[in-house]
């Protein structure tokens, strides 16, 4: 999944003094959507979590973003009411509006109880999430419900199952609730796709951890099937491992994508993630070229956007569908749906300085690509010699928001809506392909994976 670190737009971080922040910008400011609430004083950055009533102060001691953040990237208004950010790589601008106080809610530290606790979750997701009509769902009506089985003396497993089946009906790739419950995580997603679903179902029934299920199927699929059948061994590792690429029937390129990003190593800096994969993708365009192909499937059918659940990156599958590109291209809009005033982003694709191939492009997807992966694929649709083929994503484009409970416990939720040229909203149902194949058999998904690649080889 994406996450979304940018400043004035995400709790996730607490950050450091940062020297080149204006005084200008001392004060409190309320981000137009994102849902969250900031406290500038001489460079300190403090955030609070916002929605409705409720506001949890931020106390996470991830990495400081005085990398990201600075004069470079911030405009005030003259009237000093508005600010607007731009992260580095990002398209993207998030507004905030000053405030003349702290809101009294973020003055009260949040009580870590069932009630407390229950009254953040609902309303994380009554203000930050806005796709409960997508699947059909009346909040209000699940949040009525569910109060009548709040206790004060109830256990964190019975906290746990009332927010599940809250959840449950959100059948959102991006959805997710992971809690420490004596001494052990839990996690919850309500939509895992038909793939995924079926495998950990088979792992329920064997009686085996769902870890265990992916790892059967992934492990066979990314280290064998594609090394060995597809390539023949004569394919080349790169990015982390992350990365398998070769030439296919003697003109056909042939490059898989496990994640969009990570190529470098977890905990890159924006920068360094940036010059890693152009670093790859201009490997890849030269051994292309230098090959004779004459056309290139790119997979990523088995892509989960992110890496161990931390997410992919936007500008990352820009940098690689450049690769593709032979002039610029509006690739998609996107826009915070809570958001009132922000403007919305065009995001679009500049062919890439460096080595490109401009030939036909067939981008192969499964209910499994997710996250910044269907960025990747939206970004590559936009291009006029790409065919998208397969079976429909998953339908989380949306970057994460993160927030945390008064208990500690981290829910995930999407608040962006992503639109392709066309005017097409694809969250919550997924990116359907221009030609659908079945990629994963039931029977044997590896092996009918392969014997697709295959076909596709000898058609281009």
């Amino acid at each position: 999944m994406k996450r979304l670190p940018i400043f004035l737009a995400t709790a996730v971080y607490a950050v450091p003094a940062i020297a080149d922040l204006p005084a200008e910008l001392n004060g409190f400011w309320q981000t137009d959507g994102y849902g969250t609430v900031a406290k500038v004083q001489d460079g300190n950055i403090k955030f609070y979590q916002s929605a409705g009533d409720i506001c949890i102060e931020e106390s996470g001691d991830a990495e400081a973003l005085s990398a990201l953040i600075d004069n470079s990237n911030l405009v005030l208004t003259k009237d000093g009411r508005t600010v607007t950010v731009t992260l580095p790589f990002a398209q993207h601008q998030i507004r905030a509006e000053r405030l003349d106080a702290l809101p009294d809610a973020c003055q009260t530290q949040s009580e870590n109880t069932p009630e407390a606790n229950f009254a953040a979750f609902a309303a994380f997701l009554e203000h930050n999430y806005p796709f409960h009509d997508i699947h059909g769902v009346d909040w209000q009506s699940i949040v009525a419900t569910a109060r009548e089985k709040i206790r004060s003396e109830m256990s964190d497993e019975e906290l746990f199952e009332v927010f599940k089946q809250m959840m449950a009906p959100l059948q959102d790739g991006h959805l997710d609730l992971t809690a420490r419950i004596d001494e052990e995580y839990v996690r919850f997603e309500p939509y895992l796709g038909d793939t995924l679903s079926r495998l950990f179902q088979e792992a329920k029934d064997k009686g085996v951890p769902e870890k265990q299920a992916v790892e059967a199927f992934f492990g066979p699929l990314w280290y064998e099937s594609i090394p060995n059948t597809i390539l023949s061994g004569q394919g080349r590792v790169v990015g982390n491992q992350r990365i398998q690429y070769g030439v296919l029937n003697g003109d056909t390129g042939y490059l898989a994508l496990a994640t969009v990003g990570y190529f470098d190593r977890r905990g890159a800096s924006p920068d360094e993630e940036m010059a890693a994969t152009n670093a790859i993708m201009e490997e890849i365009m030269q051994f292309f070229q230098a090959s004779g192909v004459r056309s290139v499937i790119i997979d990523l059918s088995a892509n989960f956007g992110g890496y161990n659940h931390f997410g992919g990156y936007e500008f990352v599958a820009r940098a690689i569908a450049e690769r593709f590109a032979s002039e610029p291209v509006q690739a998609f809009t996107k826009y915070a749906a809570d958001a009132e005033k922000s403007p919305r982003t065009v995001v679009t694709l500049m062919p890439s300085n460096g080595t490109r191939f401009e030939g036909p492009v067939h981008v192969l997807t499964s209910d499994i690509t997710v996250s910044a992966a269907e960025v990747l694929v939206l970004s590559l649709r936009a291009l006029p010699n790409v065919r998208h083929i397969g079976k429909a994503t998953r339908g989380a484009a949306s970057d994460v928001l993160g927030r945390t409970l008064p208990n500690g416990w981290y829910l995930s939720l999407a608040n962006e809506v992503h639109v392709d040229n066309d005017g097409r909203f694809w969250e919550g149902r997924g990116i359907e392909p221009d030609v659908e194949m079945t990629v994963f058999e039931e029977a044997s998904p590896v092996e009918a994976h392969a014997n697709l690649i295959r076909k596709l080889a000898t058609q281009n």
